[in-house]
């Protein structure tokens, strides 16, 4: 009996290990805090914090993007999202000056207000990410 049971267990761990697709890793070349968030047509650039000067916020971040290991966090057209990468694609370009790291991200996104989801449901949403040294540029893909 109590080989059954151990038996059961290890089979009901095996089938829930299976039941949650692993989560998808922010590229590291994109992880980190970037600050005052500016779109230009239709493309936000976002900066490294030693990158932002007096002129732009008086050196301070006012419009952070936060990137972590398994998430993005920022304002975009003035909608504040949460999002979770489902698929990413990489590339990257290197030139005598650097590297251009790129990434096409689809993501599930909830939209937040005052850091309170504003519904309950994950939106499925693409962005097209290129980093170039202090720089970011993200851009949702239409």
């Amino acid at each position: 009996m109590k080989k059954a049971l151990i038996i059961t267990a290890a089979l009901l761990a095996a089938g829930a290990a299976h039941a949650a697709p692993p989560l998808k890793q922010m590229p590291i070349d994109f992880v980190g805090e970037w600050c005052n968030g500016e779109t230009f047509e239709g493309e936000t650039n976002w900066k490294l914090p030693s990158w932002v000067d007096e002129e732009e916020g008086g050196g301070k971040c006012t419009n952070i993007l936060s990137v972590d290991k398994y998430e993005f966090r920022m304002v975009i057209d003035k909608k504040s999202l949460d999002c979770m990468p489902d698929t990413i694609r990489l590339k990257s370009d290197t030139a005598p000056s650097g590297t251009a790291y790129m990434a096409t991200i689809n993501a599930r996104c909830m939209t937040l207000k005052d850091g309170v989801p504003e519904s309950q449901t994950w939106k499925p949403t693409a962005f097209e990410f290129r980093r170039y040294k202090g720089n970011i540029y993200i851009k949702p893909k239409k």
